[in-house]
């Protein structure tokens, strides 16, 4: 029998539509007893099934990624009175090679190389790219084959793309390299501590965050003002991330010392 269906009370739209299409999943997978993945997802969107999971007692669930530190994953969900799924078949990855010098490519010219073979973000989980001439890719593993077929450059440099077994990445991973900095912000303000952290003025920062460039929390956030506290991750489109650590005390001139971690 299905759940009666509730209101949603997440601030955002985009949360409010990811909740429905959840809850619409959970019930399909508990009338029909059948096995079903979500396409990647964010930290936000996992947040919020974990909130919607406790609803249905009969239905198991697993969050894959490819490798255990992965950010987005796939979502799997099957009732108890199913044997267990095979997370391999639902997460795939290819390791791509180019002669790129150190430094030119990013994560984003990857994700539109992807963008540009018609493939939507949500079936794309983490791209990772720790300079050098190697990126791994995480998708669908539906995908594998006409990524491997289609994905010829990136940038203007061109590729050479290999499919791998997640598992074979042990050795590839090392533990995040992260980079510390110190510094002191007049308040806890977003656009105070973004600033510090990614090196750029508050007023340049504002526009940034006004425009929807900035995450609290993988949540959306468009007020420069909007206060941050320790344990508080701020992402920044094309910049990457960084983590509020410990708030180190006070300066003699009532500025706030700081200690952030800037995700390389």
């Amino acid at each position: 029998m299905l759940k009666e269906r509730q209101s949603f009370n997440y601030p955002l739209p985009t949360e409010k539509k990811w909740a429905a299409r959840f809850q619409s999943l959970l019930e399909k997978v508990e009338e029909l007893n059948v096995e079903q993945w979500t396409p990647f997802v964010d930290p936000r969107q996992q947040q919020i099934a974990r909130d919607l999971l406790h609803r249905f007692p009969g239905i198991q669930c697993s969050f894959f990624g490819g490798y255990p530190e992965a950010e987005r994953v796939r979502i799997g969900l099957r009732p108890l009175s199913l044997p267990g799924g095979i997370e391999g078949e639902a997460v795939g990855c290819l390791s791509v090679r180019g002669n790129y010098p150190e430094g030119v490519l990013t994560h984003r010219d990857f994700l539109g190389a992807l963008m540009g073979l018609g493939i939507k973000r949500e079936m794309v989980g983490d791209i990772i790219y720790r300079g050098g001439e190697k990126a791994f890719i995480f998708l669908v593993k539906d995908l594998l084959p006409f990524v491997k077929a289609n994905l010829q450059s990136a940038g203007r440099y061109a590729l050479e793309v290999e499919e791998i077994e997640p598992e074979a990445l042990t050795s590839e991973f090392a533990p995040r390299r992260v980079k510390e900095i110190r510094g002191t912000v007049a308040s806890m303000r977003l656009d105070a501590v973004a600033g510090l952290g990614f090196g750029i003025s508050r007023s340049k920062i504002a526009p940034l965050i006004k425009g929807e460039q900035v995450k609290v929390n993988y949540q959306l956030v468009k007020q420069p003002s909007r206060p941050v506290k320790e344990g508080d991750v701020i992402s920044m489109a094309g910049r990457g991330r960084i983590e509020v650590v410990e708030k180190k005390g006070e300066s003699r001139k009532g500025r706030t010392h700081l200690l952030l971690f800037r995700i390389i």
